[in-house]
């Protein structure tokens, strides 16, 4: 069994109210999280990466917090994968 950090786990609460917010946004995560930029800037990159957020010609898509939840295990081992924490 692995063992999850809190950091771990602050990151997935990060992404998961960003998603509520529909804003993922390098200040908007600094601020509202007190999270360094580059460390904000990896989180939105690995979001961008695994499809949580997806850049159309005109806008910004992020996925629903139905489609976060339904899928959380893929998208949190995903995450985890890629070394953010």
């Amino acid at each position: 069994m692995t063992r999850i950090k809190e950091e771990e786990i602050f990151i997935v609460d990060v992404i998961k109210h960003c998603i509520e917010k529909q804003n993922f946004s390098c200040a908007y995560i600094q601020k509202t999280f007190e999270m360094p930029y580059p460390l904000a800037g990896r989180v939105i990159a690995a979001c961008e990466e695994l499809g949580i957020i997806q850049d159309g010609p005109t806008n910004r898509k992020i996925i629903t917090l139905e489609e976060w939840q339904k899928d959380y295990d893929k998208y949190a081992k995903k995450l985890i994968k890629k070394g953010l924490f």
